[in-house]
């Protein structure tokens, strides 16, 4: 077990002991990039839209933004190897398929070798060897995995399915229960019940955590953080600087400091 983290990559073999799992797998989020190879286990992943009861080998492509968690059964070891890295390392290709392919990209049992290697090559190669080796190997495995047919994977309940495409759609837009009931006409207790069920967080809380992601974004390509707060429907600057700092974990104008292990 080890995580090497250099630079803006990320890169980890994770064991967590049955009964005695070592981290909180729900309400996950994040601004950067995720592959997981899951080695063994008893889980069942969820992406946003799709979920999958994990086998040996799977191998999943967490793009930035999108909501992830892991309901594992803790009598059971949970092994998988984590690699984290920024959205410009990602060929604009991929990401055109990212958009209209599966998270979960099938089994990787092929691609073992190449986590091995990753793993190996940490007693022989400096920090900056290493960075330069598993950058390169993260490109050649994300134009690797998309020649992998995708597993079948259940998908949410359709309303869940329907208020996630809704908010992802309309994130520049102000969104509330009210704005929900009236687009989907359910009564707000169901949308609030049905939506935390499935997601394991507040429907409430999963827009301003998608809102602040996408704000993220805007200011990284250069928009000025007072412009991207109006944009994103913040009634006033200090209310989006406050979920800001409480979601990214630095403010808004410190942006260059980010990496991936936050």
């Amino acid at each position: 077990m080890f995580n090497f983290i250099y630079k803006d990559i990320d890169f980890a073999h994770k064991i967590d002991e049955a009964s005695n799992p070592t981290e909180n797998y729900e309400k996950h989020i994040h601004y950067f990039n995720e592959i997981v190879l899951f080695v063994t286990g008893d889980v069942v992943y969820t992406v946003e839209t799709e979920s999958r009861k994990l086998q040996p080998g799977d191998i999943i492509f967490i793009p930035s933004g999108k909501y992830h968690f892991a309901t594992v059964n803790s009598d059971a070891v949970y092994e998988r190897y984590v690699l984290k890295f920024p959205d410009e390392y990602v060929p604009d290709y991929i990401k055109q398929k990212r958009e209209v392919s599966s998270c979960f990209l099938g089994s990787a049992a092929l691609y073992f070798d190449v986590f091995k290697n990753l793993d190996d090559l940490r007693q022989s190669y400096d920090d900056d060897e290493l960075y330069a080796t598993y950058l390169c190997e993260t490109i050649q495995l994300l134009i690797k995995l998309y020649h992998t047919p995708s597993p079948i994977q259940k998908e949410s309940p359709r309303i869940v399915t329907a208020l996630i495409n809704y908010i992802n759609e309309n994130l520049d837009q102000k969104i509330t229960l009210d704005t929900l009931n009236k687009e989907f006409n359910f009564s707000k207790s169901y949308i609030s019940n049905e939506f935390k069920l499935y997601m394991k967080t507040p429907i409430m809380q999963y827009i301003r955590t998608k809102k602040i992601l996408a704000a993220h974004k805007m200011i990284m390509d250069g928009a000025k953080t007072g412009q991207v707060a109006a944009h994103f429907g913040f009634s006033d600057y200090s209310t989006f600087y406050r979920s800001y700092l409480k979601i990214m974990g630095f403010a808004p104008t410190d942006h260059a400091d980010y990496n991936t292990h936050e």
